[in-house]
């Protein structure tokens, strides 16, 4: 609630700052962490801005992390109608057009990003955008340190998606050809198993309708470490569970008879998540950490596939978190049909006021279909917080 509320507040100073109208103008975006240090010891370090488009209304966003001075210029014919400066501490920057001060620029709130991807990235975008009246950032640039040569605001980037407001409706795929117990993906999103499996070191327990049993880990089976997740087949009454670190494992509990087995050894494979399909016999499971898209299919007739995806391959996975610095959240493996296997993901609430409270069926999410065989990917639906 409370990133919400700061997000709706800084659109609004935004709409604020804008002109009431902005057909037509550019708006450009520049990030800088640490300027350059000129021969003024007493002098704020420095990060030089041409911008070159002549003929245009420009509108500048600035970006940094404090203590930088912003040397702005516009070559002939070139028209900055609106500069905002913001950042994590705007008020420590200055910034000057032409060798001019400028005051009442500074907008405390926008994240401090330096590639046009991940979480506050999206949450830049959609604030600028609310501001300006614009669906797109019209350039992005981004410099963790910058030299002493200008950055050029020269071009209209036309080729980076993410820099849309909205850039992931366009690449919605096709249902059509999908196999017929995924067309009806809408009815498994959010669906709640009526079985849950809690694991941990010292075995398995299971609640379903009729009560919770408590299956104990046997002498004979490799020892839990690390217990990640488990699912119930009510139809063989078979529970099935993993497990990371080590070499881990692929576990089975008949419910029957309390006795354990081994399905497979994961040879150092990290799962985060797992499907049970029934009619293939098909155990699948989902990367943990920085792998999601490793892919990985057991059968329980000794057959095994794999496939890797790179997190980049899934359209709009980036937006729910903070990529390049920590860890996404896994894909969920919800059906398998002919070959193609439907995941979903959802973003972790960002706000810690939150986390304990939100709803698991609330907030950004993405759909995907992938096929196994050739790691194609396709985007069935998505929403945003």
């Amino acid at each position: 609630m409370v990133t919400r509320l700061r997000t709706l507040l800084l659109a609004c100073l935004l709409l604020g700052l804008a002109a009431p109208a902005l057909a037509g103008r550019e708006l450009h975006v520049v990030a800088a962490g640490i300027g350059y240090r000129t021969d003024d010891p007493y002098a704020l370090p420095e990060a030089r801005v041409l911008v070159d488009r002549p003929g245009q209304d420009v509108s500048l966003v600035l970006l940094d992390r404090g203590t930088v001075h912003w040397r702005v210029e516009a070559t002939a014919r070139t028209v900055i109608s609106e500069i905002i400066l913001s950042g994590p501490r705007p008020d420590d920057s200055e910034v000057s057009l032409s060798g001019i001060p400028m005051t009442g620029v500074r907008v405390r709130g926008l994240p401090l990003v330096y590639n046009p991807w991940g979480r506050d990235f999206r949450k830049l975008v959609a604030a600028v955008t609310d501001g300006s009246g614009t669906d797109r950032l019209h350039s992005f640039q981004g410099s963790y340190q910058v030299r002493a040569d200008p950055l050029r605001v020269d071009r209209i980037d036309t080729t980076t998606e993410g820099l849309a407001r909205d850039y992931l409706s366009p690449l919605l795929a096709d249902t059509r050809d999908l196999p017929p117990g995924l067309r009806g993906w809408t009815e498994l999103r959010g669906s709640a198993d009526p079985a849950t499996v809690a694991f941990d070191e010292s075995g398995i327990s299971l609640t379903d309708p009729s009560g919770t049993r408590r299956f104990p880990a046997t002498a004979d089976i490799p020892a839990i470490q690390l217990p990640v997740t488990g699912v119930y087949d009510p139809g063989s009454q078979m529970i099935y569970a993993i497990t990371y670190g080590g070499d881990g494992y692929l576990y089975s509990v008949d419910t029957r008879t309390g006795q354990w087995a081994v399905v497979s050894s994961l040879d150092e494979y990290d799962p985060a998540e797992l499907l049970y399909d029934a009619e293939n016999g098909l155990l699948i499971t989902t990367g943990a950490f920085s792998r999601p898209g490793e892919i990985r299919v057991f059968g329980l007739d000794g057959s095994r596939a794999s496939v890797f995806v790179p997190t980049t391959s899934f359209p709009g996975l980036t937006d729910l978190f903070d990529y390049g610095n920590e860890h996404g959240p896994p894909l969920k493996p919800r059906a398998y049909r002919d070959g193609w296997l439907l995941l979903e993901t959802r973003a972790a609430p960002d706000d810690a006021d939150d986390a304990d409270d939100a709803d698991p069926d609330t907030g950004a999410y993405r759909i995907y279909a992938l096929r196994i065989a050739t790691g194609e990917v396709r985007l069935l639906a998505f929403g945003n917080d």
